[in-house]
Formats: C-alpha cells, structure tokens, sequence
C-alpha cells in the first residue's frame, strides 16, 4: 500500500536545540571586513546531503538493502516527505543517493505522491519519461490503488533488474527480473 502525505516540513533535531540568533539593525550595516562565523545550524531541513555521482553510461552497481528505514515503521514520514518502507520512500532515496538528485516529494514545485502520479509528475517537472530502460531510471506503473515504482539497478537485452519496496504490500526490499517490455514507463532523473 503506498499512501501520499501530505505536505509537512521538517525541523532538525539541532535547530530546535540552536537556534538561530535573531537579525539586528548591525546587520545590515555594511561590515569592514568578512569574519568566518560559524554556519548556524537551518530551521528547516528537507532531506541530507547526496554525495554521490550516477552512472554517466550503463554500469552495474552493487545490488544490496542499504535502505537506511529497512527496520522504520511505515507509519512515520522520510525526510523526502513520503512514507518509509513504500516504493516511493525507496526510489526517492535511491534517485538522492545513487543520482545525485535532490529529490522530494515537491521536486520541481509538483507534488509526486502516490506512484502512479509519478509518470505525470514527472512529466509537469519537466524529467525525462519514456519506454527506454536504463540503470538509474524509475520503472514506474499505473495499476493497481497506488501504481508502483522501483529503481533499475540493471539493463540486460531482454530484461531489467529492479531493486524495490513494498511489492504485494510487504513492507520489505526485493529485487526482480522481469521483462522490459512489462514496465509502463521508466522516468530518467
């Protein structure tokens, strides 16, 4: 089951413990030399930092549930602003970690929600969607109450390997062979 949150922002632990010092009139006085303050920790914080690179051409990447909420209950929202455990927390976390995409739940100024709104939210975000597969891409369907969605962690002449959550309602990480042809659409970040 995948369910769509709604909007919500999340404050960080260390804002709520150091906040930021309120604007004064020296403020906005002009200052005679720069000084290296400290960065004060943000009030609001959308999801962590990606340091990680895509594929710049067709690569195997190790297939592995590095899924940081594999053990979260699913009733709680990631920091992308969908619900662990889901097929949209998972792809919305692997398209951050594995892209390089600052992806969320409104990227772009749209609202991706359930999956089988991600092929039109894609498209209103001005991202890639087609029937080509690629390492990297969303294979992305339609059916079903919430559509579903999964990483492609490979591309073979016939067949796609997918990395993926919440197949059937189960809540846990899985990977499947199937054949390219059977994915709707696959979205390219």
């Amino acid at each position: 089951m995948h369910r769509m949150i709604a909007t919500a922002v999340v404050v960080s632990a260390s804002a709520a413990l150091f906040p930021a010092a309120p604007a004064t009139a020296a403020a906005s006085a002009p200052k005679a030399a720069p000084k290296a303050a400290p960065k004060a920790a943000p009030s609001v914080v959308v999801a962590p930092e990606v340091t990680s690179a895509a594929c710049k051409k067709p690569c195997n990447r190790k297939i592995v549930n590095d899924y940081p909420y594999k053990t979260s209950s699913w009733h709680k929202a990631d920091p992308w602003n969908f619900y662990r455990r889901e097929c949209v927390s998972f792809a919305a976390w692997r398209i951050r970690q594995r892209l390089g995409v600052k992806f969320h739940n409104h990227f772009r100024g749209v609202q991706w929600g359930n999956a089988n709104n991600w092929d039109n939210a894609a498209r209103r975000a001005r991202v890639k969607v087609n029937r080509t597969p690629k390492v990297g891409a969303i294979a992305q369907w339609n059916s079903g109450r919430f559509g579903h969605v999964a990483y492609v962690a490979r591309v073979n002449r016939s067949t796609v390997v997918v990395e993926e959550y919440n197949k059937g309602g189960t809540h846990r990480y899985g990977t499947r062979t199937i054949r390219r042809s059977s994915v709707q659409n696959y979205i390219h970040f």
